[in-house]
């Protein structure tokens, strides 16, 4: 009986949780409540921050890759004796 009674809570907690933590995670922040970067403080104009290029996502994808077609002209039947 007790066991049958901590599934059917266990299984309402998760339920609650299934359907109130996305209304939780929508909820936004209003804009005096808005908390801003503080390195854009204390400008009187509207400071906004460059985009960032995306060279260097490239560069790591690059290396990846290599690294990826290095290991498939590896030799399997090669030893640490070589």
């Amino acid at each position: 009986m007790i066991g049958v009674m901590k599934y059917r809570l266990l299984a309402l907690l998760v339920a609650v949780a299934t359907f109130v933590l996305p209304l939780i995670a929508l909820a936004k922040e209003d804009e005096e409540t808005q908390q801003l970067e503080a390195r854009l403080e204390g400008y009187s104009t509207n400071v906004r921050l460059p985009h960032a290029s995306t060279a260097l996502t490239w560069l790591l994808i690059s290396f990846l890759a290599v690294c990826a077609v290095a290991s498939l002209f590896k030799n399997a039947k090669r030893t640490h004796l070589d």
